[in-house]
């Protein structure tokens, strides 16, 4: 059971839901016998809800040129990026800062929740944030968080990491993906130099290809998010919107053919 941090000061009227990641278990995972290791799942849950969630996606246009038309037609069909087309996409990018403060939890004088204190060169000392932060770098790096040996490019060294496939629950959305970019800055520290506040940039990259993933629980839930796009974009309330718009389309392309224009 992941700790809190929640300030005990605040009382909110209703229950605030809030984010998390959700670290899957591999599905290749062996236990001591050799057998499928049982299924756990180390949970990150937000102390504060992002203020801002960026979703991008980023893809370039490719021509489909027919070789069997002549030279002309098909250097016309270069010049006309809007004739035999199709986006050539990367998958979605979330992009999302977190913050963790562990303040409040040592002024109260302790923790009642896991966070156990430590004896560090005769004085006690908390764990400020690290368990979050190693949480995040555990997503990172991968389970083995054993990268592979460094391979050269032109411009500095590469190693190869497998970083653990999670689960990006935002409300009632819930996206698969793996953490591709993670900067964590450290604010402030207690005496033994422990980060009690920590913010820190995320990129999360979806996986979207649902028949290719190899761990079950990011397919099923890829499968559910485009399950819940359509059924969203088929709501009642929202298709009397988009009705209304094709009405509009239509009636222009109308008046356009009947050489009225567009109005």
């Amino acid at each position: 059971m992941p700790r809190s941090l929640e300030p005990t000061q605040v009382v909110l009227p209703v229950k605030l839901a809030r984010g998390a990641l959700i670290g899957l278990p591999n599905p290749k995972a062996k236990d001591a016998k050799g057998k499928p290791a049982k299924k756990t799942y180390e949970t990150l849950r937000f102390q504060y809800n992002p203020e801002t969630v960026t979703r991008a996606r980023t893809g370039q246009w490719e021509r489909k040129l027919d070789k069997k038309a002549s030279k002309a037609v098909q250097d016309k069909a270069k010049d006309d990026a809007t004739r035999g087309g199709a986006i050539k996409s990367k998958s979605e990018v979330i992009s999302f800062k977190l913050v963790f403060d562990a303040a409040e939890l040592i002024m109260a004088g302790g923790d009642t929740s896991g966070l156990a204190s430590s004896t560090v060169r005769g004085g006690s000392t908390t764990k400020g944030v690290l368990p979050e932060l190693a949480l995040l770098e555990r997503y990172a790096l991968g389970p083995d968080q054993m990268p592979e040996p460094a391979k050269k490019d032109q411009e500095f060294d590469l190693v190869s990491l497998e970083p653990t496939e999670a689960l990006l629950l935002l409300g009632p959305r819930t996206f698969p993906g793996v953490i591709t970019q993670m900067n964590i800055i450290e604010q402030r520290f207690n005496i033994e130099l422990v980060p009690v506040r920590a913010e820190i940039d995320i990129r999360f990259r979806v996986l979207e290809a649902a028949s290719v993933v190899v761990n079950s629980d990011a397919q099923t839930a890829f499968k559910e998010l485009l399950e819940q796009r359509s059924n969203l974009a088929q709501d009642p309330a929202f298709g009397f919107v988009q009705g209304d718009l094709q009405k509009a389309i239509g009636a222009a392309i109308q008046a356009r053919t009947e050489g009225k224009g567009f109005t």
